[in-house]
């Protein structure tokens, strides 16, 4: 029973995937398949499931918050430790959907809008904060490098980061180094990211394909 099972989830999976290729890839221009996909109305078909998937996504996010929500609520009743936080998170949360409610209700008035100043003003201050954090774990990180064992790649990192740190001071006496930091943001950096997005492209790829033949791990166990 489990195999027939599994053997209808991937028949279905596979047809669900093949018309929604056909449905986003095929366009004019292709003769008889683009005129085959265009009067079996393929593409509303593909602008069904694509609603489907993103009623789906909402509705885990839903879920998602809910479960927080739920989690940090037991601390707070339980007085576990940190439950203090789990107060502000809590009121911040709620506080933020009754506001973005009223807001979508017409009750709240305002240019800009209390949501957009909430987030500009604590979510991005809060993020900025974060994100120069990252100066002192690199930092750090150099430094335990460097006293664990000097290696020629502890070497190289530790010399970078100096190079982009004092290359980002607004100072005349280092403009050399801001040179070699913008070269190394233009060259190795942007090479790098775009290494990352072309593998993340292809294995999103392979992926797909695994599942439109049906070789996919979880269909076969």
């Amino acid at each position: 029973m489990s195999r027939l099972g599994a053997a209808f989830t991937t028949a279905l999976v596979i047809v669900v995937g093949i018309l929604t290729v056909l449905g986003l890839a095929v366009g004019e221009g292709l003769g008889n398949l683009s005129l085959i996909v265009q009067t079996r109305g393929l593409p509303v078909i593909t602008d069904l499931f694509l609603q489907v998937v993103v009623v789906t996504i909402a509705t885990t996010v839903i879920i998602g918050i809910i479960n927080l929500l739920s989690v940090h609520i037991s601390r707070i009743t339980q007085r576990k430790g940190g439950w203090v936080y789990s107060v502000i998170l809590v009121v911040s949360a709620l506080a933020v959907m009754v506001i973005t409610l009223l807001e979508r209700a017409g009750v709240l008035t305002g240019r800009p809008s209390l949501s957009a100043i909430l987030l500009e003003t604590v979510q991005i201050s809060i993020e900025s904060a974060l994100a120069g954090l990252v100066l002192f774990a690199l930092v750090y990180g150099a430094f335990r490098l460097m006293r664990r064992r000097v290696t020629w790649w502890a070497m190289l990192f530790t010399l970078i980061l100096i190079i982009l740190l004092l290359g980002a001071l607004p100072l005349p006496a280092v403009n050399g180094l801001a040179s070699i930091r913008n070269w190394l943001l233009a060259v190795p950096v942007s090479a790098g990211a775009r290494g990352i997005l072309l593998g993340i492209a292809l294995a999103t790829v392979v992926a797909g394909v695994r599942i439109l033949i049906g070789q996919d791990r979880s269909y076969r166990e």
